[in-house]
């Protein structure tokens, strides 16, 4: 390269300017040399001391495009400077410097500022330089960011550089307070991430960018603070495709959770959300790739969550306690660009739709770290105060965001927080009890892997606080009730959002954890208290089940503890224990008609729902109809005096019409008559203490259910003698009998007839009470089985035969301390079923026979049990029955039966049956008849010569008949 040399005088500056000067050169100073370079890196030319500028030394990069140019500035230079002269090498540096590799110049330069001139600059440089306008009140030059653009496009090795330069020119605007300038230097590195995001520069470009952000966001000014928070947002959106595994958010996370809590400045609503679009855009950047950095860690979202929250709650501070801090549905997987107006400028609405997209992207491996900053912001901030809207409307967020099959972890998650708070006060957990039991029914079926470790939880919940309130240290028993409801309810609709198979295990958890108790027994003073309030649980759980088969939900451990809890001596228990025994019963929703029925001329106005009764629910009901009919029985004997005994008569009432309209079959209708007329026997024996209005209320509850089950059982006869005693009762007799308000007393009457009579009374007048004779003449002309309605209840023997596995005596007791369980149960003589069913299961002989016993263990003195002849048993068919004669047998021989059970030995009183009944025991007889008779004795013996048993197969002489 050769160095073309000018005069010493000062040469005009259009031939240093970029339109003049062929070449970039670097303008030093007489006498200056720079210290990187000697002479050796310019030697002399061997044409002599001219040396002419051959090529640019600067590294023009534009060369086609210059050509034309140089050569007409060469030719004015020569043509106008006719007297140049020659100078040594040493001389010609002190003017004009021209360097060979351009890039060590433009280094040396840039190191220590040396750029003075356009034409000294590089290229990318001058294209940024060229973005700004020279009009402080003007903006981005559009058409010089276009070029700028282009060149970083087809050159992304210098996109690097670019990033630099502009951060450089940008921190030096910014510490002199040149904004428009940093907003142009902005806004140029917001286009060209986005124009070059392919480029293989893109990472060290992202580098610069986000230290400018960074800058920006150290000089806290609130404008700079936002227009680095718009930059940021829009980086986030950016996808790339190389990863940055050393990039770190603290920063941002830090500076954006403190904007999130501005409240000194004027600003301070812009600058919150500010704060949180930041934060939305580090959670977007970080959850869309795997291969960036996590937030998931506890010391970030010990700052994200509360930064989140703390705009909620201070939003519904100022809308009012009343409003709904959670907005409507959206998609929380909506860019960061979308906003409407109202999101961007609300920092309550913003922080809505942060929460929901935090939980929408946490997994469920992350989610822990986000609920438990979430807690502990409920604990510090009081949120859980009753009423606890603020917290209902954040757990509901929660759930509606997260995935269906994660919604049990909250609940978990919740629970686990509630037994944290076991010590706290009542306030807090009934807070925390009211949230649970507002979102568990949103949780679904996802609930149902830890279904009885969840409940569980909450049973041992009600357990403690039922103890701590029937001690001494409770400072507020009412706090404590009202969390015990509060539970309740929680368990209650926890049941109501499980499928009705799971619903059946709850019940039979709850009732597992009920305490059994007795007069005998010392327990504690709080089971009795619990007691009831597992009833209560119980019921709550029971009206969110829907029965569908009786077997299903009425186990024999689940009834034999109804039975017993229906027997208690707590009054309250017994109800609940009856409403459960309504839930349950309840398929056809006759609840809401038949809890408080009156007297109706016509059962039609009601709008019953009634269906056949299943083959599946009639075996179950007549293995337990003794059971039931027994307990409803007893459970009228016990009712005391006072206001609530027409609450709980109507109970019973009311179970006896479900019983008449879900499984309303002949047998079952029979024997519900029976318990009717028992009943009805009962209020009328002047023998037992009881008051008046108790015998009244009882023939009441006998005449309304005999009235809807005559017209369900479509009986006009039976209809008529109910009606007729109704009416003659609303007559003459008792005030509190007259079912029929309108009735009209005939003036004709005489003072004597008109007279009312008196409970005492009534049997000695005819027409005022049920006559057993004519509901069975009724039956009978119906055509259906009367035998068993003569039969009082006190003699019921059970349908079912003995063969079915009866209920526990453990869980069917009398709680009225009459007996304890050390002492040995007394055998019921109405209970023990002597007869056997020899049909197969699902017979229909089975399911129409009746349980008829031809003959008895104990026979007859000077008789085998069994009628000898058919006379006999003509005669014993034909002789009309006596119903007193009759009990009194029955009673006798099954006196007798029991009493040898319990003396003698099972063998020895079958020794003697066999030979009193040797004559007549057809089931010997029978079998041996088969046996003798049977095709496997037939084929046994064919073959067989003179009685003996072949050899071997081969020695069996067949039939003729059988040989071809």
């Amino acid at each position: 390269a050769s160095i073309s040399l000018l005069p010493s005088s000062p040469l005009p500056l259009p031939f240093l300017s970029h339109t003049h000067s062929p070449c970039h050169c670097l303008l030093l100073q007489p006498g200056f040399i720079p210290s990187p370079f000697d002479s050796r890196d310019f030697p002399s030319s061997e044409k002599g001391s001219r040396m002419e500028c051959s090529a640019c030394c600067c590294g023009q990069e534009n060369e086609e495009e210059g050509q034309e140019e140089e050569r007409a500035r060469h030719h004015l230079f020569h043509s106008t400077r006719t007297d140049t002269f020659r100078l040594d090498f040493s001389t010609a540096l002190e003017y004009i410097l021209c360097i060979r590799t351009c890039r060590a110049a433009r280094n040396y330069a840039a190191m220590n500022g040396l750029y003075c001139c356009v034409p000294c600059k590089p290229r990318y440089r001058r294209l940024v330089d060229n973005i700004y306008p020279r009009a402080i009140n003007e903006g981005l030059i559009n058409m010089q960011m276009q070029k700028l653009t282009f060149y970083a496009i087809s050159h992304p090795e210098k996109l690097e550089r670019i990033g630099e330069y502009l951060v450089q020119r940008m921190a030096r605007d910014l510490a002199r307070l040149r904004f428009v300038q940093v907003k142009i230097a902005v806004e140029a590195m917001d286009q060209l991430l986005e124009a070059c995001h392919s480029s293989p520069s893109l990472v060290q470009f992202t580098e610069n960018h986000l230290r400018m952000v960074q800058k920006l966001l150290e000089s806290n000014i609130p404008a700079m603070e936002q227009l680095a928070t718009t930059s940021f947002v829009k980086f986030s959106n950016m996808e790339e495709n190389s990863p940055s595994y050393h990039r770190q958010y603290d920063f941002f996370i830090s500076k954006f959770s403190q904007m999130c809590h501005s409240s000194h400045d004027e600003q301070w609503k812009a600058m919150r959300c500010a704060g949180l679009r930041g934060l939305r855009g580090v959670v977007w950047k970080s959850v869309t790739d795997g291969l960036h950095p996590t937030i998931w860690e506890r010391q970030h979202m010990d700052k994200i969550v509360p930064s989140i929250l703390f705009n909620l709650h201070e939003g519904e501070a100022e809308e009012g306690s009343g409003h709904e801090c959670v907005l409507s549905s959206r998609n929380v997987f909506s860019t960061l660009d979308d906003d409407n107006e109202r999101d961007r400028d609300d920092p309550h609405a913003l922080s809505d739709l942060c929460l929901r997209e935090l939980m929408g992207k946490a997994t469920f491996g992350s989610m822990r770290a986000v609920m438990d900053p979430l807690l502990k912001h409920l604990d510090l901030h009081k949120k859980w105060q009753p009423p606890p809207n603020f917290a209902i409307a954040l757990f509901k967020a929660i759930l509606y965001s997260i995935q269906t099959q994660n919604s049990y972890f909250v609940i978990q998650e919740l629970i686990n927080h509630l037994d944290t708070m076991a010590s706290s006060n009542a306030k807090i957990r009934i807070g925390i009890a009211t949230v649970l039991s507002s979102i568990v029914n949103i949780a679904g079926t996802s609930i149902g892997p830890l279904l009885l470790s969840i409940f569980n939880s909450l049973l041992k919940h009600l357990r403690t606080s039922v103890e701590f309130q029937q001690s001494s240290y409770c400072p507020n028993k009412e706090d404590e009730t009202t969390y015990q409801e509060t539970l309740i309810n929680a368990m209650g609709d926890f049941a109501n959002a499980l499928p009705d198979y799971q619903k059946v295990e709850m019940m039979m958890f709850t009732v597992g954890n009920i305490p059994s108790l007795s007069a005998s027994n010392e327990c504690k003073s709080s089971d009795a208290f619990l007691q009831h309030v597992l009833v209560k649980t119980l019921l709550k759980v029971a009206t969110k089940y829907r029965t569908a088969y009786l077997a299903t939900v009425f186990t024999d451990s689940f009834l034999a503890t109804l039975l017993r809890l229906s027997m208690a001596a707590d009054p309250q228990v017994r109800l609940n224990t009856l409403y459960i025994f309504h839930t349950l019963l309840d398929r056809h929703d006759n609840i809401s008609c038949l809890s408080h029925l009156g007297y109706e001329l016509d059962v039609s106005e009601l709008q019953l729902t009634v269906e056949k009764c299943s083959r599946a629910d009639q075996m179950f009901i007549r293995k337990h109809t003794n059971h039931l009919l027994t307990t409803l029985y007893k459970c009228v004997l016990k009712e005391g005096e006072g206001a609530e005994l027409i609450e709980r008569l109507d109970a019973i009432q009311c179970i006896l019409c479900l019983l008449c309209i879900e499984v309303g079959y002949d047998e079952m209708l029979l024997e519900l008559f029976r318990l009717s007329l028992t009943l009805q026997d009962y209020a009328l024996d002047m023998t037992q203490k009881i008051s008046d209005e108790k015998r009244m209320r009882v023939n009441n509850m006998v005449a309304k259910f005999l009235n809807l089950s005559s017209q369900l059982m479509a009986l006009p006869s039976l209809c008529q003698h109910v009606q007729q005693v109704v009416a003659k009762r609303a007559s003459r007799g008792p005030a509190l009998m007259n079912l029929v308000q309108d009735v009209v007393e005939r003036e004709e009457e005489e003072e004597e007839e008109r007279r009312r009579l008196t409970v005492a009374e009534m049997n000695e007048q005819s027409g005022m009470i049920f006559d057993r004779a004519v509901i069975v003449e009724c039956l009978k002309a119906a055509g259906k089985d009367w035998s068993r309605v003569m039969i009082p209840l006190s003699c019921l023997t059970p349908l079912t035969p003995s063969t079915s596995a009866p209920l526990s005596p453990n869980g069917f007791e009398d709680e009225d301390g009459c007996r304890g369980r050390g002492e040995r149960r007394e055998v019921d003589a109405d209970s023990l079923d002597l007869s056997f069913d020899s049909s197969p299961p699902d017979s229909p002989v089975r399911s129409a026979r009746r349980n008829t016993t031809l003959f008895s263990l104990a026979p007859h003195k000077g008789s085998t049990g069994l009628p000898i002849s058919l006379q006999d048993l003509r005669t014993k068919v034909n002789t009309p029955l006596d119903a007193v004669e009759e009990e009194k047998r029955v009673m006798e021989i099954t006196s007798n039966v029991v009493e040898q059970l319990r003396s003698r030995p099972f063998e020895d009183i079958s020794d003697d049956i066999c030979v009193h009944n040797e004559e007549g025991d057809i089931v010997r007889t029978v079998s041996r008849l088969l046996a003798r008779n049977s095709e496997s004795v037939r084929m046994s013996e064919m073959g067989r010569t003179g009685g003996s048993r072949p050899k071997d197969i081969f020695n069996i002489q067949l039939p003729p008949s059988y040989i071809y």
